[in-house]
């Protein structure tokens, strides 16, 4: 560890400390396994407990400056938010002047599946001298990583990994660990080691899995949103061209814990209400934000290898259980 006490800089200890045979040991492979996706070097990677905490931590280790968050952003970023941005229908940030402040703007929204610009906004961004953060979580494996970003939060569980959240640091950015219970003796891990070989290999396998069946999986995604289109009332929220396993509706005179029960009697598991707020089924801040409909709202996450068969008959039976929950 290099600096103050209870500062993460580039450089950590992680592998300095190895012997040339623990180098190259699992934990070093995985770790430089998931550097290699973000565009940097494993000295600029640290674990900590869980998603939520590296969201967290990422805001309030930054210096002390207005934090302007994206309105679509998960509630641990939107909590530590000086002011909310404002965003368009389909969840991209609206066009607004870029000052000298920290912005945290996601890269692929959990609810809604829009992708953001982010190597276009960190451009101004920086040519403002202003600072960027961004949730790599539901791109990664799918999608080549964005790299103007100057700090990164993953979630592991996004791509199928251990309970395990991922703070990506670059060198030039000034950062602070904002708890003292992250004991600096630690250096960059704060986990298992074996989370990190964990969550290196389920990205491994989410990226061979996602890039085998990424066209089979838009071409669901553009035929639920026909579907949808074919019944009256449903508003399918998001962009088309973003990414394909993610896709929220919301259907009106139903409600969506009936939805959610209707959909778990024909097997197939799917979410309402907030997606960062899974415990309880209050209205989704991204629907709110971008003036869609919040009122029985379904979000499917899909897996990529999720059966033919399975997707055909999700297509189905939509029609007749929502027509059924009108109903009750």
């Amino acid at each position: 560890m290099n600096g103050a006490p209870g500062r993460f800089t580039a450089g950590g200890n992680l592998f300095e400390a190895q012997s040339p045979s623990t180098a190259t040991s699992s934990l070093g492979l995985a770790c430089q396994e998931i550097a290699t996706h973000l565009g940097i070097s494993p000295q600029e990677l640290y674990f900590v407990g869980d998603g939520p905490m590296a969201h967290t931590l990422a805001l309030a280790g930054l210096p002390p400056q207005p934090r302007l968050v994206s309105a679509v952003e998960r509630a641990e970023l939107l909590a530590q938010a000086s002011e909310t941005l404002p965003v368009s229908p389909s969840g991209h940030l609206l066009e607004s002047a870029i000052k000298a402040n920290t912005y945290s703007l996601g890269w692929v929204n959990g609810e809604i599946g829009n992708i953001q610009e982010i190597d276009a906004w960190a451009a101004r961004i920086h040519q403002s001298q202003g600072l960027l953060h961004s949730d790599l979580s539901y791109g990664l494996g799918v999608l080549p990583a964005p790299t103007g970003w100057d700090l990164a939060s993953i979630d592991a569980r996004a791509f199928g990994g251990p309970t395990l959240g991922i703070l990506a640091l670059k060198s030039r950015t000034r950062w602070s660990d904002p708890l003292p219970t992250l004991s600096p003796r630690y250096g960059q891990l704060h986990v298992e080691e074996r989370l990190v070989v964990e969550a290196a290999a389920a990205l491994r396998t989410y990226e061979s899995v996602a890039k085998q069946n990424f066209e089979r999986i838009s071409t669901f995604n553009r035929d639920l949103r026909a579907t949808c289109a074919n019944v009256a009332h449903i508003d399918v929220a998001g962009d088309p061209a973003g990414i394909p396993h993610i896709i929220t509706f919301s259907v009106l005179y139903a409600q969506g814990e009936e939805l959610v029960r209707a959909f778990a009697k024909e097997g197939f598991v799917v979410a309402s209400g907030s997606a960062c707020m899974s415990t309880n089924l209050e209205p989704s801040h991204v629907l709110v934000a971008t003036g869609r409909l919040t009122h029985g709202n379904v979000r499917l996450v899909i897996p990529y290898d999720e059966p033919a068969d399975s997707l055909a008959r999700f297509l189905d039976v939509l029609p007749r259980i929502v027509e059924g929950v009108r109903q009750t």
